[in-house]
């Protein structure tokens, strides 16, 4: 099971949903909230919307017509900070996007168990079985740790507070355990989801002789939290490196999941939620670029599109082609990767050597020698398999 989105406007409902999302963020006065639905608007466009384009068009001018631009994310006054010069030791998110977030069955079958946890909470203490109070996530960089998180808080209707603490023990050095035991104090005050990103920054083992005694004593107060966490609130920790992490603190947490590079169906849905409401998509080349984006992450597969999409507007061309372009450049200069583009260029879309060559920038024959090597033969002037 892949799933995508569970906030999706552009769906028979999506309009409602918008409306009621909208309203429940700008009764609470706050103006990052609403610029950050308006922008999802934007990206799914609501279904019933006759003029895609004069809607982005107006929800775009409407954001910049707001006069609250510059405004903190978080309400002044209330998020702990640093003494010293004021500033937040935590960034909070009152709507987390986790929309297009796509992992394997045995790990979104897990975090699906988290939220059903939740709808069933007083069963579950009746019973004594207590909830997933912690969640470490680990990974390679750019997997997702952190929209999974977002998409926890999304699927439970909290507000994400993250805390960066490799930006926290790096700034703050001398004071690290009691700004970050007041980022603590400050998430247990209401129902949230607390992000601590970084984990391994600050969570080594302590018979690391590299280390300084701050860090270690900061190690026991993460392992005090860890254990007197309230149910109420979701932990969730992310590393890209969890051998570094102390024993202690590793078995503190209820659940550990380790997030793998995208598979061939996750890519097959982070670009088809990319493409969403996008006009002119050729779906064959989206394949194609999932089927040849192995070893990417999410956040490079994000990155691409992204890419992709500016430079599509800019010469006012495809942005399929963009990507199929840009692709070619991340495969080997020559290789196997290459040559099976342009075979499947070829053999699925149908295109001439030569509009592979515009479309790649190399030279015709480069293109039929690579479709040679991938396995092609010559059959009356077409290239087969």
């Amino acid at each position: 099971m892949v799933t995508v989105s569970r906030t999706d406007y552009h769906s028979p409902d999506g309009l409602e949903r918008a409306v009621i999302d909208l309203v429940r963020v700008g009764t609470r006065g706050h103006g990052a909230g609403v610029r950050q639905l308006a922008s999802r608007l934007m990206r799914s466009v609501p279904m019933g919307v006759q003029d895609t384009e004069s809607f982005r068009d107006a929800v775009h001018q409407a954001i910049a017509s707001g006069s609250d631009i510059t405004g903190l994310r978080c309400t002044s006054g209330t998020v702990p900070t640093e003494g010293d010069n004021a500033q937040p030791l935590a960034d909070v998110d009152l709507l987390p996007d986790g929309d297009g977030l796509a992992l394997d069955e045995t790990v979104m079958s897990q975090l699906e168990e988290i939220i059903a946890e939740r709808e069933r909470a007083d069963e579950l203490r009746r019973a004594g079985a207590g909830l997933t109070r912690t969640l470490l996530l680990s990974g390679p960089p750019g997997v997702g740790k952190t929209m999974t998180a977002g998409w926890l808080a999304q699927a439970l209707g909290l507000p994400l507070v993250l805390l960066d603490l490799s930006s926290v023990v790096s700034s703050y050095l001398g004071t690290s355990g009691r700004n970050i035991k007041s980022v603590f104090d400050y998430a247990k005050s209401g129902p949230c989801v607390l992000l601590l990103d970084e984990f391994d920054a600050i969570a080594k083992r302590r018979d690391d002789d590299t280390d300084i005694g701050e860090l270690k004593r900061i190690v026991n107060v993460i392992l005090v939290e860890l254990d007197h966490w309230p149910d109420t609130n979701l932990l969730v920790a992310a590393t890209n490196h969890p051998q570094l992490l102390d024993a202690a603190v590793g078995r503190r947490f209820d659940r550990s999941l380790t997030l793998p590079l995208p598979g061939l169906e996750q890519r097959h849905a982070i670009f088809r939620h990319l493409a969403s409401g996008i006009d002119g998509v050729d779906t064959q080349v989206l394949d194609l670029v999932a089927e040849l984006s192995s070893g990417m992450s999410s956040s490079d597969l994000t990155r691409l599109w992204s890419l992709a999409r500016r430079r599509s507007i800019l010469k006012r061309v495809a942005v399929t082609d963009v990507l199929v372009s840009e692709l070619a450049r991340h495969v080997e200069d020559s290789g196997s990767g290459r040559d099976r583009l342009f075979l499947t260029l070829h053999s699925a879309l149908g295109m001439s050597n030569r509009q592979i060559a515009s479309l790649t920038g190399v030279s015709h024959p480069t293109v039929a020698t690579g479709i040679k090597r991938a396995g092609g033969t010559k059959h009356g002037g077409r290239t087969e398999q």
